[in-house]
């Protein structure tokens, strides 16, 4: 019976990270304006978010294996209490050192939600992770077409924003209680700090992650401002293509478990990296919204299976506990967020947005060379 409470548990849980993130991102624009940003300053702010991420990320496999997935998630009362505050920082440079400990959090909140689906999964022993990352972009939809509403009724960034904090600190309040105790490792215990990275084929792991994060990264944070530059909608609509992109993610995701089921993960790796290929190609096709929003579907779909099931394979991985398997891997694949959405503002800022969706297409082809080194040596 504790699982099924757990999993209840982590599916909110999950539902609530999407929607905190997709809330972020639906006021990007917003945002800009408040600090008078161009395209390069505002892609410091996930820069800088990714800056801390990979600050904390060496050490939280440390952390995991010492202290456990469920004594760890507590630091998700700091995450969700923190981003309100975006919005009101005294200028910019303040605000980048800002999203670098912001980053610290999310990362610390990501591993120890992510570790705690695997020990899940393995009392289920069965295939359940998609569903969960299901719920994050079920949270990611419904947070965008909140973000719609409340741009509509011109309700500030920081009010916003508070009601999105409020309403996730009482919920995950209630939750946290329901999720499943990890036994640390005994050579974790009573040790220094120390960096785990990894190696053999969790290395290789980590590099399909790496990829898939800066794509995945890219597309999301960027697609608010895409369908307002590019697709020329207003404001209030532009966050349509989030919520797009977010809903096909999300319904991939409910079926990810299924398809994990019937076929092998790393021809599912491939399908995706072929889905992928042909919405971002779609994507870039034109300047019409249609274009956009297949292309954002297409690719949100080639997308959705790709995440649980690197997750999966770390997880499983022998002499690790899955919270540490999982670190591991984002102590590479976090870097993901240096080179996503960060170079897209660069290239924006010098030939346009639509050019710079070219970088995500190019890197789409690299994970694909990737996963076909992976099913080589698997088999």
């Amino acid at each position: 019976m504790a699982k099924h409470y757990a999993r209840s548990a982590l599916l909110m849980q999950y539902f609530l990270m999407g929607f905190i993130f997709s809330s972020i991102l639906s006021r990007y624009p917003a945002v800009r304006e408040i600090y008078g940003m161009s395209m390069a300053e505002l892609s410091f702010v996930p820069f800088c978010m990714s800056v801390g991420s990979l600050c904390i990320m060496p050490v939280c496999g440390h952390l995991l294996g010492k202290y456990g997935c469920k004594k760890l998630s507590a630091v998700g009362y700091i995450y969700m209490s923190m981003f309100p505050f975006i919005g009101v920082m005294p200028n910019m440079v303040v605000l980048y050192l800002f999203c670098v400990f912001y980053g610290m959090f999310v990362s610390l909140t990501d591993v120890s939600v992510n570790g705690n689906s695997i020990i899940l999964e393995n009392a289920y022993k069965r295939p359940i992770i998609s569903m969960f990352h299901a719920l994050f972009y079920v949270g990611m939809c419904v947070g965008a077409m909140l973000g719609v509403a409340f741009i509509s009724f011109r309700i500030s960034v920081v009010c916003h924003l508070a009601v999105i904090s409020l309403f996730s600190l009482t919920s995950f309040y209630y939750i946290r209680s329901f999720f499943l105790k990890e036994t640390p490792l005994r050579t974790n215990k009573g040790s220094g700090f120390k960096v785990m990275l990894p190696k053999g084929a969790l290395l290789l792991i980590a590099f399909i992650a790496l990829t898939g994060r800066i794509i995945e990264g890219s597309i999301s944070n960027w697609s608010t401002v895409y369908m307002k530059t590019v697709v020329d909608f207003s404001e209030n609509l532009a966050p349509m293509g989030l919520a797009i992109y977010s809903a096909f993610m999300a319904f991939g995701r409910f079926w990810g478990d299924a398809v994990r089921r019937r076929f092998r993960e790393s021809a599912i790796l491939l399908g995706c990296c072929m889905f992928a290929m042909a919405g971002i190609l779609v994507m870039i096709s034109g300047t019409e919204f249609y274009f956009a929003f297949i292309g954002l579907f297409v690719s949100g779909l080639g997308m959705s299976c790709l995440v649980p099931i690197i997750y999966s394979l770390a997880g499983r991985q022998q002499g690790v506990t899955p919270g540490m398997g999982i670190a591991m891997v984002n102590t590479i694949s976090g870097t993901g967020f240096l080179f996503g959405p960060f170079v897209i503002g660069l290239i924006a800022d010098a030939y346009g947005m639509r050019v710079s969706f070219l970088y995500v297409l190019t890197l789409v082809c690299v994970m694909t060379l990737l996963v076909v080194v992976f099913r080589t040596r698997e088999r």
